[in-house]
């Protein structure tokens, strides 16, 4: 399965160096952390990151996400449609989850 990612530099946020901006599909089931079930389908989420020289790190349950649309499976047609739908939501996200970690 594809997944892309791209790092945006950012210099106003608080405990962070940049912001992950990535589309995946997620096969869905059971989500333990908030007692649910997660759809099964494909997914744009933007998170705060600090990169180092080989490193990627991050705090847990940071930054948000959006469902893009649902599908039995993973097909790479249906990724191209997946990123074309997330150019949409992107700016959306990123200027939550920057306002949620500016730095003061």
């Amino acid at each position: 399965m594809k997944t892309y990612k791209k790092h945006i530099e950012r210099n106003d946020l608080r405990d962070a160096t940049h912001l992950e901006v990535s589309v995946y599909y997620n096969k869905g089931g059971p989500n333990f952390s908030y007692g649910g079930t997660t759809p099964r389908g494909y997914y744009l989420a933007v998170r705060p990151v600090t990169r180092g020289n080989n490193t990627v790190s991050y705090a847990l349950f940071s930054g948000k996400s959006r469902f893009l649309f649902g599908t039995k499976r993973y097909t790479a047609k249906q990724f191209e449609r997946a990123m074309e739908m997330a150019k949409g939501y992107e700016d959306e996200l990123t200027a939550a989850v920057v306002a949620e970690n500016k730095a003061a």
